[in-house]
């Protein structure tokens, strides 16, 4: 079945914060492209996968808070939100960002993500992560 792309946005995050990383490569074009504000890069599928995975085995919890949610053009998504991460010693992690969801056909072709690096490095230090730069 194809969801419209709201739909579809809000499915990722509900993959994320349910913990299955397949489900969110379900959702994903196999082409998908991932682009972050805080290394100017793009990952592919399975590089953005693994960093979920990271995020994920990382985290005891985690929630997103929707600030807004609003389809943008036909096939473009836009999410505010807070990231929520509680992590397996329990603290908890707040990290604002803004990201775009590009959906065709169904699944999510592209990916535009902002968030506060400053919050973001405190989760992955917290958890044992690299920090990322910015």
């Amino acid at each position: 079945m194809t969801r419209n792309p709201v739909d579809t946005a809000a499915a990722l995050f509900a993959a994320i914060e349910s913990g299955q990383p397949a489900r969110v490569a379900a959702l994903y074009a196999d082409d998908v492209a991932v682009w972050h504000n805080f290394s100017n890069r793009t990952q592919d599928k399975t590089e953005n996968l693994r960093t979920l995975e990271g995020l994920i085995g990382s985290a005891a919890a985690i929630r997103y808070e929707v600030i807004e949610r609003r389809l943008l053009d036909p096939d473009r998504v836009l999410q505010r939100h807070n990231l929520v991460v509680t992590t397996r010693n329990g603290a908890t992690f707040v990290i604002p960002a803004c990201i775009f969801v590009t959906v065709q056909d169904g699944r999510i072709v592209r990916i535009d993500e902002y968030l506060d690096t400053g919050q973001a490095n405190a989760l992955r230090q917290a958890s044992g992560r690299e920090r990322i730069a910015g």
